[in-house]
């Protein structure tokens, strides 16, 4: 019995200590059992060392795609002119309101992002407004003139859409602040009340749609040709929407020269509405338009020509054609400053239904930059011509000063 009793306690001697160091108590300082993805697997039957197992690789942090890069820059001009026109004697409404005129007063916007998409956002406070034809008296209005965005489609093609001016009037090629005379040539401005029969001019203005185009830089050699397919609204510059079911379509090719020198042709084709109901018309107008811009050394050749045929499907009446163009050469001068002259012939015969209502008009001028300021000074005079059976006293002479912000 004593010898049973003594074994039973050696047993439960050997067993205790072994149970409490297997078994911590929660402040123990012994160390846990190392991870399982660490744990040294069994050797195999061959006696060879194990292989020491490879800790999980942690998966890769996402990264974020880079922000698109966004650039933009404001931009504007002022143009201010006095222009006094001659009185004619018979008519009331020519010549009577010399004095000075806002003719553009510029604020826009432009950028880019991430070269691919561009755009212009501009406003003009020099609007004119003229609620009645023939009136001496305008008001100035703030106008949308430009509103679109470009977005690359591929290589140099791009996809424009918004408010913009086609390239059908040759005069879309040249910026206000690079306009070598005073005013737009007679077939693109027309002529304005006070300066003689008011009269419309033939180009096309600003309208919203798209286009797709293609607008080379000008190259150091040769030539690089460009184009545009442009549909859009066809009313006036100022509608919010189309005037009819119909969109003008146009199509532009162009052919950039070296020293900014350009050449183009174009055609265009704008179902028309006039009027409200129930008298209301329809009209189609199919234009034909070319231009130049020749940079040759220090002589500057520019010109311009329109043909317009309307016909008339609401009265089937007799359909009307219209003419107009310009010729200009310009002399650079060899002075301290950049300065030139030069000379224009204008023409504009916007119906031939009216056998009495051609113009033209010989324009000299001049115009001195001051690059320095950003600054340019003009001068011009104007004879004009009108057809004998109603002919004016309407010469005009003007000084426009114009500051590039």
């Amino acid at each position: 019995m004593h010898a049973r009793l003594r074994g039973a306690i050696v047993i439960a001697a050997a067993t205790i200590p072994g149970r409490a160091f297997a078994q911590p108590s929660p402040d123990s300082t012994a160390p846990s059992p190392a991870p399982a993805a660490t744990a040294q697997p069994p050797a195999d039957d061959s006696g060879a060392p194990p292989t020491p197992a490879v800790p999980a690789a942690p998966p890769p942090a996402p990264v974020a795609p880079a922000e698109p890069r966004f650039a933009w820059a404001p931009f504007g001009y002022l143009r201010v002119q006095y222009i006094a026109v001659q009185n004619d004697p018979n008519v009331a409404f020519v010549g009577r309101d010399d004095g000075f005129e806002l003719q553009n007063a510029r604020l826009g916007v432009r950028g880019t992002l991430d070269h691919r998409v561009a755009f212009v956002v501009a406003f003009d406070g020099a609007v004119d407004e003229r609620l009645q034809v023939n009136t001496p008296d305008g008001k100035l209005k703030v106008g949308l003139r430009d509103a679109f965005a470009d977005v690359a489609l591929t290589g140099p093609v791009v996809a424009r859409g918004g408010f913009f001016h086609a390239l059908v009037d040759p005069e879309a090629l040249v910026p206000d602040t690079r306009r070598e005379l005073i005013d737009e040539p007679i077939e693109s401005r027309g002529m304005r009340a006070t300066e003689g029969y008011e009269t419309a001019g033939l180009t096309p203005g600003r309208s919203l749609g798209a286009a797709i185009r293609i607008d080379p830089e000008p190259p150091d050699s040769g030539a690089r040709f460009g184009f545009e397919l442009a549909v859009q609204n066809g009313a006036d510059e100022f509608s919010s929407n189309n005037d009819n079911d119909k969109p003008a379509v146009s199509a532009t090719v162009l052919a950039r020269l070296p020293h900014d020198s350009w050449v183009m042709v174009a055609g265009r084709y704008n179902p028309r509405s006039l009027g409200n109901l129930p008298f209301r018309q329809d009209e189609d107008d199919l234009q034909g338009t070319a231009g130049l811009h020749l940079a040759l050394g220090p002589i500057a050749l520019g010109g311009g020509v329109i043909a317009q045929r309307t016909t008339y499907a609401t009265t089937n009446g007799p359909a009307q054609t219209a003419f107009g163009g310009h010729g200009q050469v310009m002399f650079a001068l060899p002075t301290p400053l950049p300065l030139a002259i030069g000379y224009r012939f204008g023409i504009l015969d916007p119906s031939s239904l009216i056998t009495t209502d051609r113009v033209m008009e010989h324009t000299a001028g001049a115009v001195l930059a001051v690059p320095r300021y950003r600054m340019r000074v003009q001068l011009q005079v104007t004879h004009v011509v009108e057809q004998a059976a109603r002919e004016l006293s309407n010469d005009r002479a003007q000084l426009a000063a114009e500051l590039s912000l």
